[in-house]
């Protein structure tokens, strides 16, 4: 995997831009579709994907090492992340599923060759969601 490293001094980073100064960086590396597939942030400390239980200094690395990535990138030090060129992998096709809701604000995921009237949930092709899991959608 190719990797690159970034200094950018000056002002702190956090997360967001960081992920944008490597974006360009891996923009100038030839990636067409570029997509993180993974990254780490020492500072305060986090990954992703979240792994229960794996170490948080590799776990996140061997992901995205594993699903693709070609190109790690270092900001300050601070942030790595785990590039992939997405324009590799074929396109699902539009997706069954839709998200909707209704007149009093009730979350649905639904199945759409199911709905009779595309922005109307309906009982028999909608499972009600509930808050947790209408932020997923």
């Amino acid at each position: 995997m190719k990797q690159i490293h970034i200094d950018y001094p000056g002002a702190s980073l956090d997360y967001r831009g960081a992920r944008d100064l490597a974006a360009r960086a891996v923009h100038d590396a030839q990636i067409e579709e570029p997509v993180v597939m993974a990254w780490h942030d020492k500072k305060t400390p986090r990954m992703s994907p979240v792994i229960e239980g794996a170490d948080i200094n590799t776990r996140w690395h061997d992901y995205g090492q594993s699903h693709g990535g070609q190109i790690e990138i270092d900001v300050n030090g601070e942030y790595d992340f785990v590039f992939a060129d997405f324009a590799g992998f074929d396109g699902y096709g539009p997706s069954p599923y839709i998200s909707l809701s209704d007149g009093s604000g009730n979350n649905y995921l639904c199945q759409r060759g199911l709905l009779r009237d595309p922005h109307q949930p309906e009982k028999d092709a909608c499972v009600a969601l509930d808050e947790y899991t209408s932020k997923m959608t």
